[in-house]
């Protein structure tokens, strides 16, 4: 099911649905690639780069979904690139982390799929009482200029981990541990191999995983949130899904929202997988039988704005 297309760049990837407390509606935060842009000479890489972050809300519990804009995320001045923001509600704020990477690179040293490269990639934390208004709270310290794809869930003996894809490290992933959301110590690594967009959550009392593989998507389940077992491959619609973002619903169901390219620009050029257009999609996840299964869905349901709270496995504390 396609979700949410993307007015402006056509290129909408990297979702994460968010409660809106102050207008009692759902948000869904994705990264505008920048699909529709021409750059002179051979393709180029510069058309995932530049790319904001924006917001689509919905009134109606995610059958339709209006675009909003773009957020002002105050890192640093200029144009610059953002990536794969992650979202979680905690004091009384919204807490995001997301991947920035400085101006626009167009070359082809961007690709760091598991190789260093002089384009360093970080992952900053941002503060907001609205979803509109966002107050810089630093670069969280991981220990290596090549940090991308940030997650953020609630552990079961208290305090939150950060799942991050490190590409200088193979594109492994690898958990930091944090108190409060503001100090970060890398505890382990968590998946070995190439990885990308790992999403946490809860369903059934235990903690799962779905990440990107070279292969597709992959699930991964654990007790703790640090033993992790592969369950398989998900197959979910659309070409090449990617950056997987799950929200549960019940104790057995989520809903899994991604984004799927169409293998063409929106002038319809064959353009490198980075440079395609792009459209969020939904499908829904069912836990049968201790694995879980996709089905296809015709509609988003969310219901309250309890669903948007991310709980720990088992007896974990939900955050507040």
């Amino acid at each position: 099911m396609t979700l949410i297309t993307d007015p402006i760049h056509d290129g909408a990837t990297d979702p994460v649905l968010v409660w809106n407390s102050a207008e009692s509606t759902w948000w869904c935060l994705f990264v505008h690639r920048r699909a529709n842009t021409r750059i002179g000479g051979a393709p180029r890489i510069g058309r995932c780069h530049g790319g904001r972050v924006a917001a689509a809300s919905s009134a109606d519990g995610g059958t339709s979904w209006l675009y909003r804009g773009t957020l002002d995320l105050p890192v640093e001045p200029g144009l610059n690139t953002f990536w794969g923001p992650d979202v979680i509600r905690h004091d009384s704020l919204h807490h995001m982390f997301v991947t920035f990477i400085r101006g626009v690179p167009d070359d082809p040293a961007w690709d760091t799929h598991g190789r260093p490269s002089p384009w360093h990639r970080q992952i900053h934390h941002l503060t907001s009482p609205d979803l509109w208004t966002w107050s810089h709270a630093g670069r969280v310290d991981l220990g290596t200029d090549h940090a991308v794809d940030p997650y953020v869930h609630p552990l079961p003996e208290g305090g939150f981990g950060l799942w991050f894809k490190d590409e200088n490290r193979g594109g492994s992933v690898w958990l930091a541990v944090s108190d409060d959301l503001d100090g970060w110590k890398v505890e382990e690594q968590a998946l070995a191999g190439w990885h990308e967009g790992p999403a946490v959550f809860t369903l059934g009392g235990q903690g799962w995983m779905v990440a990107e593989t070279r292969g597709g998507p992959a699930v991964y389940r654990s007790p703790d949130l640090r033993r992790w077992e592969h369950r398989g491959a998900l197959t979910v619609p659309g070409h090449a899904p990617r950056q997987p973002y799950i929200h549960p619903v019940a104790d057995d169901r989520a809903a899994i929202l991604y984004y799927a390219q169409t293998g063409r620009d929106s002038f319809g050029e064959e353009v490198p997988t980075s440079g395609q257009s792009s459209a969020i999609h939904a499908a829904e996840l069912v836990l049968i039988g201790g694995d879980l299964t996709v089905r296809t869905a015709s509609a988003l349901s969310l219901t309250g704005h309890d669903s948007a709270v991310r709980r720990a496995p088992s007896a974990g504390t939900p955050s507040p």
